[in-house]
């Protein structure tokens, strides 16, 4: 039984392996990863650094690679697909991908997939490097490959918004530029807006109200870090931590949310952003398709038309 590739993804996917920049970029991402390992276990266990060995700093290298590799493909994604289709309309090459058999549907998925293989490449090469940790414990294989898992959950739901923004703008830089800004919104906007109404929940409750009554409910704002890829990751980092309560702990002072979003926290924000990936692409998909572009000039066209009529 043969498996039909994706001719995008296929095609990019071959420039991109034929070139030894891709060889290096890998060895050299790599190589840190394994400067900074090595420097973490000189640290934790020569004993002219420490007089007597700590096996917890060791689970901190661990911790630091993975926040190292969670800003990368933070940061790596965006600028890779905000470029896609405003790339080849650059390039004066969208119409004639367009007038192949291939459905939009397809194009916007090649375009994701093949720009988001390269940092999933990167994170999947490091999985020798973050064995290490292996060596003394407190991190087994299955949260190695739960990392994996929702890194590629990470990567497709912001480079979603990546190909969305490139089929909007006629520039890649443009495209890039709102793409950047929408994941320093999702990262540290929803965090800023959380923080903002715990501080206005105390500011009234001790103000106004004199420190008498129930404290104001404001936990429901904490629902916009389920879109916060960050969060998912700490929370991810928790539950490997086993100080999986603590979130919920910070959420309480807050106020309340029902009992299953808390227990259920981590899963809900994957779904919930894997739903908003979907939806993304689909508006991309719409956006790219020819002939619903062509009916929205045409009624845009009468519309106007009309206007001029009755004035």
């Amino acid at each position: 039984m043969k498996y039909k590739i994706n001719p995008v993804y296929q095609k990019e996917a071959k420039l991109r392996v034929r070139s030894g920049k891709f060889a290096m970029i890998v060895l050299i991402y790599n190589l840190i990863l394994v400067g900074i390992a090595l420097f973490g276990f000189e640290m934790a266990f020569n004993v002219h650094w420490n007089n007597y060995v700590d096996y917890s700093r060791a689970t901190m290298i661990y911790l630091i690679l993975i926040c190292l590799e969670t800003a990368m493909v933070v940061f790596m994604v965006p600028a890779y697909t905000a470029g896609s289709i405003a790339g080849e309309r650059e390039k004066q090459t969208l119409d004639i991908l367009l007038t192949t058999v291939m459905k939009p549907g397809q194009i916007i998925f090649g375009k994701l997939i093949s720009s988001i293989s390269m940092v999933l490449l990167l994170v999947i090469s490091s999985l020798p490097v973050l064995s290490i940790i292996f060596t003394v414990g407190g991190v087994g294989l299955v949260d190695l490959f739960q990392f994996v898992a929702i890194a590629f959950i990470v990567a497709i739901f912001i480079g979603s918004i990546g190909v969305l923004a490139s089929t909007i703008f006629q520039k890649t830089v443009r495209a890039t530029v709102f793409s950047f800004g929408v994941v320093l919104l999702l990262c540290v906007g929803t965090i800023a807006i959380v923080v903002i109404a715990y501080l206005l929940q105390q500011m009234y409750y001790w103000n106004v109200m004199q420190g008498k009554g129930e404290m104001p409910d404001v936990a429901w704002s904490a629902l916009l870090l389920l879109l916060n890829p960050v969060v998912t990751m700490a929370e991810m980092i928790s539950n490997q931590y086993g100080h999986s309560k603590e979130f919920q702990s910070i959420i309480s002072e807050m106020g309340g949310l029902p009992e299953g979003i808390m227990r259920n926290w981590f899963y809900l924000s994957l779904f919930v952003q894997i739903l908003c990936s979907a939806g993304l692409l689909l508006l991309a998909e719409r956006r790219l398709d020819p002939l619903r572009r062509r009916k929205f000039r045409i009624r845009s066209r009468r519309k106007i038309q009309e206007k001029k009529t009755i004035d």
